[in-house]
């Protein structure tokens, strides 16, 4: 009875509710729709539509392999020695809703003696018959691949974080010994960016991501929510006088990069915890002017960077090869929040 008696209450007010409308209405107005949660006030990104996807595909469409060979990624010439390559989560860019990886291979040789960097995990022969096909003899020439993840994803079994993916399809090279031979041969269609694909690839990062006046010397494209690609050109970079890419001045690309979301401590690093020196820089997302961004308090918002050259070149008084510039704009960082 009790319960019978709380039902006829609930009914009473309800009634007593509606009958209080404007002009005597009698209608119920519709259920309260509770807000939604506050959006994240700070620069983040999206997942790359459909059309953003099929854009990746159109651009990379070299194959640096020969003999019959299909690699799962897509590539894009740099040099006459270097090219990108992009990877999504379907061996079919058609088929595929994600960008899993970007990269670079660099003609090299089969021998242990010949990876240039830690980075480079695996080893792809010029010329098979069927991709991965056999292990690669000693001194065999083909391609040094380093890969970067961008996104967190399984990937056979193993969780995989934004940064360089050190368990990528990893190739251990025999010795060679000291006589090495050079890894110098003609690849299929190798050749320098063109002022056309500079100003296509460029077209594939033009998202701001950092606010108060500052104008970053790179070019940024959101990959997903906290993680997007960048590119620098040896020229034509954004400024203050021009915060678009100019392509009438560049001549090479140098830089492929990533920008992950994080906030200024040494825990907070991204990638894999054993190599947080692939992360050289934090920027803040607020600040004046670009210089005045660098670093920052404990627990300052923003973007950790990291640097693979594409090419080699001057910068900073060094010589700079292709691979992981773990020296790109350092700051030390020792706050541990």
């Amino acid at each position: 009875m009790k319960q019978r008696a709380q039902e006829l209450h609930l009914v009473v007010g309800a009634l007593a509710v509606a009958g209080c409308g404007g002009g005597g209405s009698t209608r119920a107005g519709p259920t309260p729709v509770p807000p939604s949660p506050t959006p994240d006030p700070l620069p983040h990104g999206a997942p790359l539509s459909p059309a953003a996807l099929d854009n990746y595909a159109s651009i990379f469409t070299d194959n640096p392999l020969m003999g019959g060979q299909v690699a799962p990624r897509q590539y894009k010439w740099v040099t006459e020695d270097v090219a990108m390559f992009v990877q999504f989560d379907k061996p079919k860019p058609a088929d595929a809703t994600a960008l899993q990886y970007v990269g670079v291979a660099v003609k090299g040789i089969f021998c242990s003696e010949a990876v240039a960097d830690r980075s480079f995990t695996h080893f792809d022969r010029l010329s098979a018959p069927t991709y991965g096909q056999g292990t690669p003899a000693a001194g065999e020439k083909g391609y040094w691949l380093t890969a970067l993840a961008l996104d967190k994803f399984d990937n056979g079994g193993r969780k995989v974080v934004p940064g360089i993916d050190y368990g990528y399809l990893p190739t251990a090279a025999p010795s060679c010994g000291a006589n090495l031979p050079e890894a110098r041969f003609d690849a299929p269609g190798a050749h320098k960016l063109t002022k056309e694909d500079m100003t296509r690839l460029a077209s594939l990062v033009t998202d701001p991501i950092l606010t108060g006046g500052q104008v970053a010397p790179r070019n940024y494209g959101w990959v997903n929510n906290d993680d997007a690609i960048f590119l620098q050109f040896n020229a034509g970079n954004p400024s203050a006088a021009n915060p678009k890419f100019d392509p009438a001045t560049a001549t090479s690309l140098r830089y492929l990069g990533l920008a992950a979301r994080g906030e200024f401590c040494k825990s907070n690093i991204p990638g894999e915890s054993t190599h947080a020196d692939d992360f050289p820089h934090f920027h803040r997302y607020e600040a004046p002017a670009y210089a005045e961004g660098h670093g920052g308090p404990p627990h300052a918002k923003g973007i950790w960077l990291l640097w693979i050259a594409t090419d080699t070149f001057e910068a900073q008084n060094r010589e700079v090869k292709p691979g992981v510039d773990r020296l790109q704009s350092l700051i030390p960082i020792e706050q541990s929040c």
